[in-house]
């Protein structure tokens, strides 16, 4: 299923996988001025290419390697000869069949390898320059895509939303504040921000600025409570009020416990 949305010279384009008639997941792409910024997952890669057959795209680019954003790349690229890039470190990931658990194949599917090219710090467009900002946290080789002039990020997964739950083990939340940081400190006073999840936010410095304040705070409290005695289960249910029903579904790769541990566990 895709579903579209113009604002301004950005044309947003939502994918995901129908089951039992209703979509699974919602993931955005978004495309402007001929370059393609992500691709969704391989169950709606021949739609999305489908689709784009009345688009003019000229390059991808892709936020980072995980499966639900990059599986139209292969098929695009075999039809429209279209060239690909990434941060140097999703290179290699994206070149080989990731290994995914129960419901990251229901939901995405398994993308077929691409060999892309390495970004650099700028990519161009015949009428817009987007400054490339490693972002990293959310897995290696995460990048933003910054449009100082027009003020516009097109954040990837850095940012879910201002209060997220849980988060996947590999996530470091140490990093992420890190990246959202940096994000502040390169973007505009004003920007407009196009989330990977569907969001378009108007005031993304509030949105962001709101999100880090968050993950700060919940940080603190994490820290405190495992100092002063308190055990992992506490923690969890003081804060949180216990654990998250993603856990369930995902096997555990979503949970509040991986955002409570990423905290205890990764350095400042």
């Amino acid at each position: 299923m895709i579903e579209t949305r113009q604002y301004g010279e950005v044309l947003q384009i939502r994918m995901s996988r129908v089951f039992n008639g209703q979509p699974l997941y919602w993931v955005a792409a978004y495309l402007v001025d001929g370059l393609l910024i992500d691709s969704g997952c391989q169950h709606t890669a021949q739609e999305l290419v489908d689709f784009l057959s009345d688009y003019h795209v000229e390059q991808i680019v892709n936020t980072h390697y995980h499966e639900d954003h990059i599986a139209g790349n292969w098929m695009l690229h075999q039809q429209r000869q279209i060239p690909m890039y990434a941060h140097r470190d999703s290179l290699p990931l994206m070149r080989q069949v990731p290994t995914l658990y129960p419901y990251q194949e229901l939901v995405w599917g398994y993308p077929q390898p691409v060999d892309a090219q390495e970004l650099g710090p700028v990519i161009k467009t015949p009428r817009y320059t987007f400054a490339v900002l490693p972002t990293p946290g959310h897995c290696p080789g995460h990048i933003a895509l910054l449009e100082k002039e027009q003020g516009w990020c097109f954040s990837g997964d850095l940012f879910i939303s201002e209060r997220p739950k849980v988060l996947r083990p590999e996530e470091n939340v140490h990093e992420i504040m890190k990246s959202l940081q940096y994000l502040l400190n390169c973007a505009p006073e004003e920007f407009t921000l196009f989330t990977s999840m569907g969001q378009i936010i108007p005031k993304g410095r509030q949105a962001v600025t709101n999100l880090l304040s968050y993950l700060q705070s919940v940080s603190q409290q994490v820290l405190e409570l495992h100092d002063s005695g308190h055990s992992l289960d506490d923690i969890r249910q003081i804060l949180f009020g216990g654990e998250s029903r993603m856990a369930e579904v995902t096997n555990g790769q979503f949970s509040v416990n991986n955002l409570i541990m990423s905290v205890l566990t990764h350095g400042n």
